[in-house]
């Protein structure tokens, strides 16, 4: 019966949805540079003092002045007015914020638009209808004068009011004059009549300025509330993924029982060895991760039809546990087969590290600290469709007829496992499992682009996601557009986005025991604990419980370390408010990449500064934008920067790699026997013997990247040529006229001098 309804939707739609999504706007044609508004800035970067505040007003009533000791009282919804002098021309023009604790004032209107989904090609677009929104928070902003809400989310202070400037805009890679953007929470409305915000890339100045900060005591009464509710949709929420991954033929129910194979060792396929994925045990994770979850209404609106098109797709549900920590089961209507309950992930299966540690010298704890990348995830889950059961259907654009890129154009049968297989854990890729010309702004176009799991215990202050430009506000902007096919599908809610927000704000709760944790665990593994502690047997507890600074040796360290910092990491990194990033973009030829740069980075041209928290974990996952880089000492040594240094040549050529016997130091037993920490980046090749056997085309995909190469020395592997990238990438990637010219060094920045470098690191661990 099932199969004869399908049959009939299939027929319904062909006929009447098929192409339903027209194209998506380019900004190459429909942005234009706006002369006046640069002007603008540029006559505002021209002056720029210490920002002071003289005064504050609350709903009009003056609370606090300079030299004042006590703390004035806000909660959400007051109007706070600072008077002072150097506020400059205000978030449109500057790039200036407001942080009250570490809850960020909202810049810009965020708009939710309605989202559609063409069921054909499943690629999701939206309609200029709005469904919710979220105004910004600033009410007026001149030089001498700040008026702006106390937000909902906000649960401590200070105040603190940053002044950033912006300078000349980015010079274009595609033609003469600056790099024009489209406001990305609008890009995907497809609709001709829709005016399109546009805005430049623009260069930041190095130095950030701040007031001084204004102490204030916050009294939230909702907030617990929203808190609570922020944290379901973490840690309960399926963010539509359910349906959508069962439309394209992924079961999870047979890979969390492990009834699928890995398609490499021919073994059960392990979701723990295979994805990283942590059971959910009572204590490790927030009740909401194991219970049952009712939402209503669901945080986002799902664009998938109800049931042959005319049942209503579900607004509200119930979410239960699969087992395992950030998947779970939603209730919604597949368009074909009618209600159901499917499994997807949510923000706990990426951003969750499960960690072990000595609170006290007699307390343990293990739980999944969210906000953490977590460091073993993979791409690997999308691979494990069952050859050997009853249904043989994989994950829809594993498995396909398409065309090649340009460079190897032609259309035939490809099979990405083997690629999607060994990219690197605690990354994803954007658009690697969508097809060639599906429609989508994720359609897959042979740029392999990893991009790692970002840390966001500390998000709140930061302006742009996902290296947007400073037209995009942050975290918040994350949520109101879909990110299919590896995130999100449909727009938040403003109430369900603000009580997220509201959570993300916890997040940073453990990290001092996870710095101190950390700092610890670098200590003793260089043979620097007994020197800087005066104890060779110090206990992880002991020193967690004291804290770093309470030795004096540490301390010293780490003092010598903010030395080095400040001058050769400061220039980016160093800011007033706490991100330890002032969110400077630098063009593609400038940072470079080792991995082709991702859709969201060539859209922008470039990439931006980022924020540094809880680095000893974080580098467990790889550091910088496509985690190359295995280690905080190998980032920051002057070797890295050198070409023909050993450590450059490790990192950046092609060599025969040495092969860590199994289950060393430098080959955990949870990764596969390729690509050791820092060593030159390789495939499995597969071993071909019909021209159509699945093997060929495993290696067809894989040949069919530009950057991936065969060597002599090797018929195992296929090889990342990062030296081929950097002379030849732009010309097919971005359409540039000649290829842009990356840097010899991804990121070319390290330490003045190898000396420095253990400080260095040392001082970036208590971040």
């Amino acid at each position: 019966m099932k199969t004869k309804i399908a049959m009939l939707c299939t027929g319904v739609l062909s006929a009447g949805l098929s192409h339903a999504a027209p194209s998506f706007p380019d900004q190459e044609k429909v942005c234009n540079f706006d002369a006046n508004r640069e002007a603008l800035r540029a006559a505002s970067a021209a002056n720029f003092p210490t920002p002071v505040a003289n005064k504050m007003l609350v709903n009009g009533v003056l609370v606090w002045q300079a030299g004042s000791t006590t703390a004035p009282t806000i909660k959400p919804n007051d109007v706070i007015t600072l008077q002072g002098s150097g506020f400059g021309s205000g978030v449109d023009i500057d790039f200036s914020k407001i942080m009250i604790g570490n809850s960020r004032i909202l810049e810009t209107d965020l708009s939710m638009y309605n989202q559609l989904l063409d069921l054909i090609a499943q690629v999701n677009y939206e309609i200029n209808l709005k469904r919710s929104n979220w105004p910004k928070d600033i009410i007026s902003w001149t030089d001498s004068e700040v008026k702006f809400r106390v937000p909902v989310h906000v649960s401590k202070g200070p105040i603190v009011l940053q002044v950033q400037k912006r300078l000349a805009p980015m010079p274009s890679l595609l033609k003469a004059g600056a790099h024009n953007v489209i406001d990305a929470q609008t890009k995907r409305i497809t609709s001709n009549l829709f005016k399109h915000k546009c805005d430049v890339v623009s260069q930041l100045s190095a130095e950030t300025k701040a007031i001084q900060p204004i102490p204030v005591t916050v009294v939230n009464s909702g907030f617990n509330d929203l808190v609570g509710l922020g944290r379901k949709i973490f840690w309960s929420y399926d963010y539509n993924i359910g349906l959508a991954h069962k439309m394209r033929d992924l079961d999870w129910n047979k890979i969390f029982n492990y009834k699928t194979t890995d398609p490499i060792t021919r073994q059960v396929a392990d979701p723990a060895k295979l994805f990283g994925a942590y059971k959910t045990v009572a204590g490790e994770v927030p009740a909401e991760a194991i219970n049952d979850v009712a939402f209503d209404p669901y945080p986002m609106q799902n664009p998938i039809p109800g049931f042959l098109l005319i049942t209503p797709q579900k607004t509200k549900g119930m979410t239960k546990n699969t087992g395992w920590v950030g998947y779970r089961n939603a209730e919604s209507s597949h368009p074909y087969t009618g209600n159901g309950s499917w499994a997807g992930f949510n923000c706990a299966s990426c951003h969750g590290y499960r960690i072990s540690y000595e609170k006290t010298p007699t307390q343990k704890v293990t739980k999944v600290f969210a906000g953490l990348p977590n460091p073993l995830w993979s791409m690997k889950w999308t691979v494990l469709g069952d050859k050997t059961g009853a249904t043989t259907a994989t994950f829809k654009g594993i498995e396909a007829k398409e065309q090649g890129p340009a460079w190897a154009a032609g259309e035939a049968d490809i099979d990405k496992t083997t690629l999607l297989y060994y990219m690197p854990a605690g990354t994803g890729e954007h658009n690697i499992v969508r097809m060639v010309g599906e429609g989508s702004e994720t359609d897959n176009d042979y740029q392999f682009s990893p991009v790692t799991i970002p840390n966001v215990t500390n998000h709140m202050p930061i302006r742009r996601s996902l290296s947007h430009t400073e037209s995009y506000v942050g975290f918040e902007g994350s949520y109101i557009h879909s990110e299919e096919p590896d995130g999100a599908m449909g727009a938040m809610d403003a109430n369900s986005l603000k009580a997220l927000t509201a959570y993300m704000t916890t997040l940073d709760s453990d990290d001092k025991d996870l710095i101190n944790v950390g700092l610890y665990r670098w200590l003793k593994a260089s043979n620097k604990l007994a020197a800087q502690t005066g104890n060779a047997s110090l206990s992880e507890g002991q020193f967690v419980q004291a804290g770093w600074q309470a030795y004096a040796g540490v301390v010293a360290a780490v003092n010598q370390g903010k030395v080095a910092f400040d001058r050769d990491c400061g220039s980016c990194h160093n800011d007033k408010v706490g991100a330890n990033t002032n969110e400077r973009m630098f063009r593609l030829d400038e940072v470079g990449r080792f991995f082709a740069p991702t859709i969201y980075q060539k859209d922008q041209q470039s990439i931006r500064a980022t924020y540094l928290r809880d680095m000893y974990w974080v580098q467990s996952r790889g550091l910088l934008s496509d985690g190359h880089v295995r280690n905080l000492e190998d980032l920051v040594n002057p070797d890295r920067c050198v070409e023909g240094s050993a450590l450059y040549n490790q990192y950046y050529t092609i060599h025969t790699p040495v092969r860590p016997a199994l289950g060393s130091p430098d080959q955990p037993a949870a990764w596969p026997d390729l690509n050791r920490k820092g060593d030159v980046f390789r495939v499995y090749r597969n071993k071909e013997y019909t021209a159509e056997d699945p093997s060929t085309k495993r290696n067809r995909f894989i040949e069919r990247h530009k950057y991936f190469v065969k060597v002599p020395w090797d018929s195992d592997n296929y090889y990342w040529d990062y030296q081929k990238m950097r002379r030849e990438y732009g010309v097919y990637e971005m359409g540039s006229a000649t290829p842009i010219g990356l840097p010899a060094t991804p990121h070319p920045w390290c330490a003045n001098q190898l000396a420095d470098v253990d400080n260095l690191v040392q001082y970036v661990l208590t971040k």
